[in-house]
């Protein structure tokens, strides 16, 4: 299993907003669902090891993404803040996340993907400047082109019109590692497992 939780519980102010009892996910998609207010943007923050559980075990890749940095390095996440440098182009964007200081062959796989996602003439302008949904194709295109072993996407399909919906799910399926992603509303079909996450403190199987 690359992704396991058990007891999950994490409460703000003394209300629980998420509780997930146990869940495995392996290689492969999976699409969390629910309604607004039932964690499932929180769910992919504590995967990412950016928001502590308030209780439970979290373990993604073997280790725990919230004391081994190295495991953190293994894992893409995109919210809904995208997190791109709004003073730099989506270009240098990418290169600062993938590269570093120096442009290398990720850039590349970057470049391809922008294409597909048809943002590939926004690059060279600042990010200030883009759209939701050009700010969402960049981050997406630089997480897909960064090779991370599990990809997290927070409603990567809201801000997309219907052609570029269809693209991602192309993109999605052809990851070979795992990709979890939350959706609300209709999204293109995706060969994958559903989890539901209901609005009240518990989770289950849509599966």
């Amino acid at each position: 299993m690359r992704i396991r939780v058990e007891g999950l519980k994490k409460a703000y102010g003394g209300r629980v907003v998420l509780h997930i009892p146990k869940l495995e996910m392996g290689t492969g998609r999976y699409i969390i669902r629910g309604p607004n207010g039932s964690g499932k943007s929180t769910f992919l923050k504590i995967l990412a090891g950016i928001v502590r559980p308030t209780e439970g075990e979290v373990r993604v890749l073997g280790g725990d993404p919230f004391k081994d940095l190295r495991i953190r390095r293994r894992i893409a996440f995109v919210g809904h803040r995208t997190g791109l440098i709004e003073d730099l182009n989506g270009r240098e964007n990418a290169v600062l996340f993938l590269c570093g200081l120096f442009s290398c062959r990720k850039v590349g796989r970057f470049l391809a993907l922008a294409e597909r996602l048809k943002v590939i003439d926004v690059l060279n302008r600042p990010v200030r400047t883009y759209s939701r949904g050009e700010r969402t194709k960049v981050s997406v295109a630089i997480a897909l082109a960064s090779g991370k072993e599990v990809v997290l996407l927070d409603e990567p399909f809201a801000p997309l019109d219907p052609p570029s919906r269809e693209v991602l799910s192309e993109l999605v399926m052809a990851v070979e590692g795992t990709v979890v992603l939350t959706a609300h509303g209709d999204i293109p079909p995706l060969n994958g497992e559903t989890i539901t996450f209901p609005a009240h403190h518990g989770w289950s199987s849509g599966v």
